[in-house]
């Protein structure tokens, strides 16, 4: 879990920050929210729902048209990629909310990593790509519809 710093680290040349902002390239819009809104882990990097509300806000001023990809730390709640091995869902509402207004194509997430997978709400696609220290990641391609694979490194 990246500190909140990074929240505010602008990129580099190669390397785009997306948190709480929105990068448009050849006709799709990137918009991201890193860290998370408060819950059961208390990592370093988090905030209250609202506050991530008005993250979104402030970056989609930014987002032009086209494709819409969110790519949001933290999975949206009441999803089958925001459960926890109890079951309880600890993904965030405001993530949530965003995708039920602005239908995004995707959303790529992590967070929970005992919830790898994929879940839809409404024609948002989400993905939970699993833990990356342990090999996990998502291959998704986008055509007609969203292709998701899960393959794992070592």
């Amino acid at each position: 879990m990246d500190g909140r710093e990074l929240g505010d680290w602008a990129g580099g040349e190669n390397v785009h920050a997306l948190h709480a902002r929105c990068k448009n390239n050849e006709g799709v819009s990137l918009i991201g929210l890193g860290g998370s809104p408060h819950g059961p882990f208390r990592t370093v990097f988090e905030y209250s729902e609202k506050e991530a509300e008005t993250l979104f806000e402030r970056a989609a001023k930014n987002c032009g048209g086209g494709l819409l990809i969110l790519v949001s730390h933290c999975p949206p709640k009441n999803t089958k990629v925001d459960q926890v091995s109890s079951g309880e869902h600890v993904g965030s509402i405001a993530v949530r909310r965003f995708i039920e207004k602005t239908e995004p194509r995707l959303v790529v997430s992590g967070h929970v990593h005992e919830s790898q997978g994929t879940d839809t709400i409404g024609s948002t696609t989400i993905v939970n790509t699993g833990p990356a220290q342990s090999g996990h990641y998502a291959d998704i391609t986008i055509k007609d519809k969203v292709t998701v694979k899960f393959p794992k490194l070592m």
